[in-house]
């Protein structure tokens, strides 16, 4: 009788065993947060920087501003509308750097013989914070113009990196205006605590070829004061 008892208590706990060894392999992952979710976030946070630095490099085809060709770009922004950077260009083989200021829809821009700036307004104007303007920039890109969205899996670190399709248009403001609208693969880092986005990476083409833009964001609500220059 005893070994009988003692064959059933085996077979239950067996059983038992089988029976939670099937309902933890039955149990889904936990799912990671979506793309949508996350760019979601990161319109909300990037709507509120009020200032931040700055870097866009570029490679391949030219893009010329002002009859220059521009390499580079370091600056830093303060909302809503004003800019100011350094700018690497080349012209005639030589590689020269230029200073500008942009506030609104006027900037200055040095003159590369003289160094005294020079003012320009309209369509000849250059301001790179319009890239960053929370209205027509962060939150249509990041909530509206951005198509096939999707989360680059695994996640490692403390960095989400999402790619997806930058509508037309937005890549016209994302370019400050030196690219006509066109449709492109976009590749974004945002930073999982605070929802920042601290990388864009994307490439347009010209008339002359293919052009790979990095944009690099840092520094976020630090202090920034910009003002006019001082014109002769």
């Amino acid at each position: 009788m005893i070994r009988v008892v003692f064959i059933a208590v085996t077979f239950a706990l067996a059983a038992a065993a089988c029976s939670s060894d099937s309902a933890e392999t039955s149990t889904p992952p936990t799912n990671p947060v979506s793309a949508e979710e996350i760019l979601a976030e990161a319109a909300v946070t990037m709507q509120q920087v009020e200032t931040l630095d700055f870097s866009i490099e570029l490679s391949g085809a030219p893009i010329t501003l002002l009859g220059v060709e521009l390499r580079s770009a370091r600056g830093e922004y303060a909302a809503p509308e004003s800019s100011r950077a350094v700018l690497e260009a080349a012209i005639g083989g030589l590689t020269i750097q230029l200073g500008t200021i942009a506030i609104g829809e006027t900037s200055w821009v040095t003159n590369p013989l003289t160094n005294d700036w020079d003012e320009y307004t309209g369509s000849r104007a250059f301001n790179p914070a319009i890239i960053f303007d929370p209205d027509l920039g962060w939150l249509p890109l990041l909530t509206e113009d951005i198509s096939n969205a999707r989360l680059v899996e695994p996640v490692e670190g403390d960095t989400y990196v999402v790619n997806g399709t930058a509508a037309g248009a937005r890549v016209e403001v994302l370019t400050a205006g030196l690219v006509e609208s066109q449709p492109v693969s976009l590749e974004l880092h945002i930073e999982r605590d605070t929802g920042f986005v601290t990388l864009l990476d994307f490439a347009t083409e010209g008339e002359t070829g293919r052009t790979r833009w990095l944009l690099e964001l840092s520094e976020f609500d630090q202090p920034v004061s910009i003002s006019p220059p001082v014109v002769d």
